[in-house]
C-alpha cells in the first residue's frame, strides 16, 4: 500500500483510512479484531474513530474507542496512527454547539482512556460552533498538544470560510493550525435538504480552499454508502441512501456518472470500488479516503483500490455532468 506524509506534520499514513464507527457496535468484537488485522497485514496504518461513534446504538458512546483500545492492548501495532474526533453535538440538541474547553477536554479525556493511549495521532473538531472565534479554538488545540494529549489537530464538518480563519490565524500566531479536513465527500453529489445540516461537503469554495492552500482531505462516506455498486447490482438503496444521492435534484447528475463509470471501467478494467477511490485520491492536493467496511468482503474490495489513482483527465471527466 502506497503511504503519504501529512504536510506540517511527521505522520506517515496509509493511502486509505480505516473508518472504525461500526466496530464494537453493529461489528461484532471477533470480526472488527479480524478486519483490523487484515488491514494492516495489507499494509494500512491509519485509523479513524470518534468519541461519539455508536451513542446512536445499545452499545454506546465511546465503544468503537474502547475497542480499538482493546485490539492495540493485544495486538501492540507498530507505526499505527490513530485518529480521534471530539466537540461533536449532543445528539438530542445538534443544533448547539459543544466546544468549549471544557467540553473538548472532557472528550479528549475520554477518548485518550478509552483508546489506553497518552497522545491521540491527529484529533479531530467534529463539529464548529461559529460562535467562537478562531484564535480561541486554536488557543484550546494548542494547551492540549503542549499538555501532550494530542499530537496535531483537525478540523471535521467546518464550513470553508471558518477554515480559511482558523488557518490565516494560525500563520498570525506561528502555529501549524489544521493540517487536515474531513469533510462529506465522494464521487456522488449529495443532497442534505432532508439530512444532518451540521454536515459539511467538499463543495465548490470547500475544493478551491484545498487547491490554494493544500490542504489534505481525509473524506468520511468516501464510497457514497455503497450508491454506485447498489445500482450496478440493481439492489434496492436503503431511504437514507436514496435521499441523499438518488432524490430528484440530485439523481439526474448521479446516474450520468454512474454511466461514466461503467465506460470508464470497460476501458481501464478497474472495479467501481477502485475507481470510486481512486477518484479521489486523483487529485491535485492530498487525499486519504475514509473506508468505512461491514464484512471482511467489503474490506477487500476497498483495499484493491489502495494503489489507484486516477489522472485529472479521468478526474474532471467523470464530473463533467455537474
Amino acid at each position: 500500500m502506497e503511504f503519504l506524509s501529512l504536510p506540517q506534520t511527521d505522520l506517515n499514513v496509509s493511502a486509505l483510512c480505516l473508518g472504525t464507527a461500526d466496530f464494537g457496535a453493529g461489528t461484532s468484537e471477533a470480526d472488527s479484531f479480524a478486519m483490523l488485522d487484515a488491514f494492516v497485514e495489507q499494509g494500512g496504518n491509519f485509523l479513524d474513530t470518534a468519541a461519539i461513534y455508536a451513542d446512536w446504538t445499545p452499545a454506546g458512546k465511546g465503544s468503537s474507542e474502547r475497542l480499538l483500545g482493546k485490539w492495540r492492548a493485544s495486538r501492540s501495532p507498530r507505526n499505527i496512527v490513530i485518529a480521534s474526533k471530539g466537540a461533536h453535538p449532543e445528539l438530542h440538541s445538534m443544533g448547539i454547539g459543544r466546544m468549549t474547553p471544557e467540553e473538548v477536554e472532557g472528550d479528549l479525556n475520554a477518548s485518550l482512556s478509552n483508546l489506553g493511549v497518552e497522545a491521540i495521532d491527529l484529533y479531530y473538531l467534529h463539529r464548529d460552533d461559529a460562535s467562537i472565534p478562531v484564535y480561541e479554538v486554536l488557543a484550546m488545540l494548542e494547551g492540549f498538544r503542549s499538555a501532550g494529549k494530542l499530537r496535531y489537530y483537525a478540523c471535521s464538518n467546518w464550513r470553508p470560510h471558518r477554515i480559511r480563519e482558523a488557518q490565516e490565524a494560525a500563520q498570525k500566531m506561528n502555529v501549524a493550525g489544521f493540517v487536515a479536513n474531513q469533510p462529506l465527500w465522494s464521487l456522488a453529489k449529495p443532497d442534505l435538504t432532508g439530512g444532518d445540516q451540521t454536515w459539511a461537503i467538499m463543495d465548490d469554495d470547500s475544493l478551491a480552499l484545498h487547491r490554494e492552500m493544500g490542504l489534505p482531505a481525509i473524506p468520511y462516506s468516501s464510497q457514497a454508502n455503497g450508491y454506485f455498486q447498489k445500482i450496478a447490482e440493481a439492489r434496492p438503496l436503503h431511504s437514507s441512501i436514496e435521499a441523499t444521492y438518488d432524490s430528484e435534484l440530485v439523481r439526474p447528475i448521479n446516474r450520468a456518472r454512474f454511466s461514466r463509470l461503467e465506460i470508464l471501467s470497460a476501458q481501464t478494467g478497474l472495479s467501481l470500488t477502485q475507481l470510486v477511490l481512486g477518484w479521489l485520491r486523483g487529485h491535485e492536493f492530498p487525499v486519504v479516503p475514509i473506508i468505512g467496511p461491514r464484512s471482511m468482503a467489503q474490506l477487500q474490495d476497498s483495499l484493491r483500490a489502495a494503489d489507484v489513482k486516477l489522472t485529472a483527465e479521468q478526474v474532471s471527466e467523470l464530473v463533467v455532468s455537474g
